[in-house]
Order: structure tokens, then C-alpha cells, then sequence
């Protein structure tokens, strides 16, 4: 898949927020009956944005009035349009609902105003893409974490931005604090496509998998090319290999274990990872207890991953990295290692975290950033190492 079937992938039913419409053309109608009379209503196609030139693209976002977003003259070309549409979003749009989740006391589900939509009374059934997840002060990482994903062309994380986000009186919501501190807390755009199921953990999962499973569905390559027949295991998931490969990489360079090692047995140490201290490192001692969490697919495409939840350990130290979540991929793609080996990856990643200013500033700059690199360049060394050393394959993406 190319970049632009990637991209087209990404963009595809996006409902853009309503703030400014700086063009003219491309208007279809959709009608509505009002006293018995049909009247229509321009609108534009819903991939509009596909349609317009990159310079009729760059004046419409230029058209919003936000002070916390800077795309500068030239878009990152990692960033796609519909990235760039709900991270507009996020940034500005007004609250009109608050939800509380009764078990992530660290969540807060936000609806925006679309100007279209009718009032949300179920979160997951009714949202479209008009709702984003307001995250705790402790997971601002992830907005670092989407940035990387996009550099390195993984594309699978859901569009971040900081917001010190503010709620009018007239919407009801039990938590004030969060909404009147004036401090700036992430912001993920709620996909509604994502599929909730199966029996573990079933919010937080698309799929059942074993961590033993999950080894086979590596050992015989499932959902591949070279897929390998095998009489005694199935194929447990549509999940295509390579997306394991992505999510792995993707997992050990921001240090997220809950996924693939949702146990920490991988890490020799302690190092302020919750899971060591709250009784759950103890199922390191029998593989059939261990499972997989956060691994979630789209309603249309199960062979493909989305990345939630990507906060991970800045902190861990680069002595005792978790290696576990690298165990038994056999293929990573090339396009993001040709970023790793590049050089450039530093270069990529400033420029593209310039754009949210909030983040930005609460990092304490060039500075802050800079540290933050500083901590995945160490840990890119690592992952090239074992690459080599394991011989895993280095392959195009399909």
C-alpha cells in the first residue's frame, strides 16, 4: 500500500468541523422537509478534502482562528488532511456533553459541536466524529507518541493535541476541577469505527489473544504472503503479520508494555511501572494467565491494528528496556525503518511537535523535546541491533 492509498484510507467518511468555508464548489445538497416542503441544503461531498488543492487546503486551515495549532507555510507530509481536519477539531471546537467513565477515573468522554448533530445520549453508539477522549495530566506522552507514529509512517495512533479545555456552565459534568485549572491535558479524537469484543476485557479489546497464541500467530507468519500451513494451530485473527511487526516496534520505542506484556515479564526491574507492584507481575509464572490487551481493530478491517492508549515510559532507563515485546516478530516495515536508519528522525519529529504549541510550551521547548529524542534515538539503537541480530526481515508494507 502507498502512501496515498494509505492516507485516502485515513481520510475516507470524515466530517469536517464547522468553522469556516474560505471556497466555493464541489457543493452537493441534501434535503430536509420542513412543513411539507423539501428544501435543500448546499453542502459539500464528504471527501471534499480530497477534491481541493493542497493551496485551497492550506487557506481553509489557515481559516481557523486557533492560536494553538501552527502548521507553518508547508504541512508535514506525514501529516494526512484528516489528521489535520480533528486535530483542528480537538483544538477548537465548543463542548456541548461531558461523559464520565464509571471504570477509568483518569477519562472524561467529550462531544463537541459539529453543528450538525442531534444530542448524544450513548457515547459509543451515537458519536460519529464529533467526540474525542480528554486524557489525565499523566498521559501527555501520548501526544509525543502520535507524532511519532505519523513520522514513522506507521499511521495507526488516533490524532492527539493538548488543550486546556474549558466547559460552559450549561453542560453537565460531575468533574469541575479538570475543566477550570487551566492546565493543559491530551486530547485523542474518539474513532467510532474501532470494534469492541471478545470475552477478555471486552471495552479494551477488538479480539481474544493468548500471549501464547499470539506467539503463534508470529511462528506461522498468519495473514501474510508466506503464511505457513500448520496442522495443529488455526489462525486466531484476521491481523495481518506485519501489523505485529508495526505495534512491536512502535511498543518498544516508547516503552509501552500493556499490549503485548501487560504483565511486565519482560522487565527485570522496577521502574515505576504500576503492574510490578499491584500483584500482576506475579502471572509471570504461568503463560496460560497471560493475555493480550488494547488490541483493537476497525469495524470494516480486522487485519488491521489501531494504536490506543500509547503513553508508555519516557523514564524507562535504556538499561532495563523491555525486550519481551519485541519476542517472536519476524518482519517489520521497511518504510519505518528507513526513518530509523535515516538520520532524520530527530529533524522530523521536532518539526512536527512545533505544530501543537500547548504541548510545545509545556515541554519547555526546543529544549524538552530535545530530551524526549534523546531517550528514543537511545532506544532506536536497541531496536536496529536486534533487528540485525535476530535477522528479522525488513519488508515493504502490504
Amino acid at each position: 500500500m502507498d502512501e496515498n492509498d494509505e492516507r485516502r484510507d485515513r481520510d475516507k467518511e470524515f466530517v469536517e468541523p464547522i468553522k469556516v468555508d474560505p471556497f466555493k464548489g464541489n457543493i452537493h445538497q441534501r434535503h430536509v422537509v420542513k412543513n411539507d416542503i423539501d428544501i435543500a441544503i448546499p453542502t459539500k461531498p464528504p471527501n471534499w478534502w480530497e477534491l481541493i488543492s493542497n493551496e485551497e487546503f492550506h487557506h481553509y486551515i489557515k481559516g481557523f482562528i486557533n492560536e494553538d495549532l501552527d502548521f507553518g507555510d508547508v504541512i508535514p507530509g506525514w501529516l494526512s488532511r484528516s489528521d489535520v481536519l480533528r486535530m483542528e477539531m480537538l483544538s477548537t471546537s465548543e463542548v456541548v456533553h461531558v461523559f464520565d467513565m464509571v471504570d477509568h477515573d483518569r477519562l472524561r468522554l467529550i462531544v463537541f459541536d459539529d453543528g450538525k448533530s442531534d444530542k448524544i445520549d450513548d457515547f459509543e453508539t451515537d458519536c460519529r466524529e464529533q467526540c474525542g477522549v480528554q486524557k489525565s495530566l499523566f498521559d501527555w506522552y501520548e501526544i509525543f507518541a502520535f507524532h511519532l507514529d505519523r513520522v514513522l509512517e506507521i499511521n495507526r495512533s488516533l490524532p492527539a493535541v493538548a488543550r486546556v479545555l474549558e466547559v460552559k456552565e450549561s453542560v453537565q459534568f460531575m468533574d469541575s476541577e479538570r475543566f477550570q485549572d487551566r492546565k493543559p491535558r491530551p486530547l485523542i479524537w474518539w474513532d467510532p469505527n474501532i470494534q469492541h469484543g471478545g470475552e477478555f476485557m471486552r471495552s479494551q479489546n477488538s479480539l481474544d489473544l493468548s500471549f501464547i497464541d499470539y506467539q503463534n500467530e508470529l511462528k506461522y507468519r498468519c495473514n501474510s504472503p508466506n503464511e505457513e500451513e500448520h496442522a495443529s494451530y488455526v489462525c486466531q485473527s484476521h491481523v495481518k503479520n506485519i501489523e505485529w511487526g508495526k505495534l512491536a516496534m512502535f511498543d518498544f520505542l516508547l516503552q509501552v508494555h500493556d499490549r503485548l506484556d501487560r504483565n511486565c515479564c519482560g522487565y527485570d526491574v522496577d521502574e515505576g511501572e504500576f503492574c510490578m507492584v499491584n500483584g500482576m507481575h506475579d502471572v509471570c509464572d504461568d503463560i496460560d494467565k497471560q493475555y493480550l490487551v488494547h488490541i483493537m481493530t476497525r469495524k470494516g478491517d480486522p487485519s488491521r491494528l489501531v494504536f490506543i492508549d500509547n503513553a508508555g515510559n519516557r523514564k524507562r532507563s535504556s538499561k532495563h528496556l523491555n525486550f519481551r515485546l519485541l519476542e517472536g516478530i519476524t518482519e517489520v516495515p521497511k518504510e519505518s525503518i528507513e526513518v530509523l536508519r535515516s538520520g532524520k528522525l530527530r529533524g522530523k519529529l521536532l518539526q512536527s511537535l512545533r505544530v501543537d504549541k500547548i504541548f510545545w510550551k509545556a515541554v519547555t521547548g526546543e529544549d524538552g523535546a530535545n530530551k524526549l529524542i534523546d531517550s528514543i534515538e537511545d532506544r532506536v539503537r536497541h531496536l536496529l541491533d536486534y533487528i540485525e541480530r535476530y535477522d528479522i526481515q525488513v519488508i515493504p508494507d502490504y
